[in-house]
């Protein structure tokens, strides 16, 4: 989209409503923009889950006249379906997950423009995949077991490997991985990357880059293998089948911060059962909430955590916005602009 034609006549007054479950983000937008004016909106309780009639919600926001909107894209989806008809320049998405912006508008809408989160998330997600590599590396979880039961046995707990001596593969080589890579190279990990393409110049803190043709050699070599990929029509489905029996011969540990389609959950409990993969470690699967007679709840070789590797933070959101909007007004390019071709 040419952003010179989305831009034109764009002044340093605009309208921003802001819809979220966190008081402070308007706040902290103002504070960095005090010429703008900021319309907050604020989520009831039971926002999430969908709970509640939004009717009100809606007509308020289409009173406002915002220009710029700042929300979740999974409501901005739902709105849009019931009756929101604001005119704006400008969406940005509170987080990176933007998929659902794909299949509610299969073409790009006509002078908008969509942003989603960058960096602001990168932090936080590669300090919970090293945090879950020394975890398991330095047996917290069973030292914790045998806590619980007073045993007193060293012996299992002597055979520890350094993370110098370990690789790790991240399949997405963007904002996340980047920083996942820098992280573990920290540490002293040998850092490999597969991307959808050969880059065309080394990237920072990655040993070894490769592209998806690649695949099945890029499983054999690492030890763990960490998913940062976002849900596309190419990505969905990547690593199911058999595709994870490339794992066996370092029974590679099977990370996903990323979306939980890149793999089915047959598959997945099939290279765990079969001894391909060592273990999975899983912020994300194939159907969230994760549903009660899932087996993966009780698989001994699974920890689970409820999508929370990479949170909303209030401030993240707000310096994301912020630098953009300075680029908005100025009619340049904005940073994390979705791509309807690449699916995100």
């Amino acid at each position: 989209m040419n952003q010179d034609s989305i831009s034109e006549g764009v002044t340093d007054k605009h309208t921003v409503c802001i819809v979220s479950p966190f008081p402070t983000l308007p706040q902290l937008i103002r504070k960095r923009l005090p010429d703008v004016n900021v319309i907050d909106f604020p989520s009831p309780k039971g926002y999430f889950l969908g709970q509640l009639d939004f009717s009100n919600l809606i007509d308020d926001i289409n009173r406002c006249e915002a220009d710029i909107i700042v929300m979740f894209p999974f409501h901005y989806v739902r709105f849009i379906e019931r009756g929101l008809r604001v005119n704006i320049k400008w969406f940005h998405s509170m987080i990176a997950g933007t998929e659902g912006l794909f299949k509610a508008f299969p073409k790009q809408p006509e002078n908008v423009i969509f942003t989603r989160m960058g960096e602001g998330h990168t932090d936080l997600m590669a300090e919970y995949v090293l945090g879950q590599i020394i975890s398991r590396e330095q047996y917290f979880p069973e030292m914790l077991e045998y806590q619980k039961q007073k045993k007193w046995d060293r012996m299992k707990f002597l055979q520890k490997r350094s993370l110098a001596n370990l690789t790790i593969g991240l399949l997405g080589t963007g904002a996340i991985g980047s920083k996942v890579a820098s992280v573990c190279k920290a540490f002293g990990m040998t850092v490999w990357g597969l991307s959808r393409t050969k880059k065309a110049s080394p990237i920072p803190n990655f040993d070894n880059l490769m592209e998806k043709s690649e695949l099945s050699k890029f499983l054999s070599g690492c030890d763990y293998v960490c998913s940062v990929l976002p849900s596309t029509p190419e990505t969905n489905g990547m690593l199911s089948g058999n595709v994870l029996q490339a794992c066996q011969r370092k029974r590679a540990t099977f990370i996903n911060i990323g979306r939980g389609g890149v793999v089915d959950e047959l598959s997945l409990l099939n290279a765990l059962d079969n001894n391909w993969i060592g273990g999975a470690i899983l912020d994300a699967t194939e159907k969230e909430p994760l549903p009660p007679d899932s087996k993966l709840w009780s698989h001994p070789d699974v920890i689970l955590t409820p999508h929370i590797s990479g949170p909303c933070i209030p401030e993240a959101v707000a310096e994301v916005f912020v630098s953009n909007y300075h680029k908005f007004v100025n009619g340049d390019t904005l940073d994390h602009q979705l791509d309807w071709e690449r699916g995100y």
